[in-house]
């Protein structure tokens, strides 16, 4: 076979090399958004631990009994928490806001049936968990453009 029935030489790059080697680029700056991504994940994983501590101990001190419909609350509210967060893994932006936006809810419902008592109960870990949360909002919004392109 001479060089001229060679269409490729060694000297320039075949198309899906470099196809390649954009995708990834692309894989090593999803990588970089995961971290934030992770934070956000544990942040709601944590948020549905301190719901549920603090449930259980509120129905506790007020001596009230454990019934189904209690139970069911609790549930749901903790269940939220913890699907946000495995939602992280497959979309990490939306689960990241939705995620948001329920914390912060559910922060006004306990203020509203609970007076302004409950704003300032535990406002360090609350102020906490929403910067976390804000915080991996870009990065997830990142990975998911990134995700889109791939």
């Amino acid at each position: 076979m001479s060089d001229t029935q060679n269409p490729t030489s060694p000297e320039t790059p075949r198309e899906n090399e470099i196809s390649e080697y954009v995708d990834g680029v692309k894989k090593m700056e999803m990588q970089g958004y995961e971290s934030g991504i992770k934070k956000a994940r544990t942040a709601l994983f944590v948020t549905a631990f301190l719901v549920l501590l603090g449930e259980v101990l509120s129905i506790s001190l007020a001596g009230l009994e454990w019934t189904p419909l209690m139970i069911g609350i609790v549930a749901i509210e903790v269940g939220i928490f913890v699907a946000l967060a495995f939602w992280t893994k497959t979309k990490p932006y939306t689960a990241t806001v939705v995620g948001l936006i329920v914390f912060v809810l559910y922060w006004i419902a306990a203020i509203a049936l609970n007076g302004t008592e409950a704003a300032y109960k535990g406002i360090i870990v609350k102020v906490i968990i929403i910067v976390t949360l804000v915080q991996a909002i870009k990065p997830a919004k990142a990975w998911e453009d990134t995700k889109k392109t791939l």
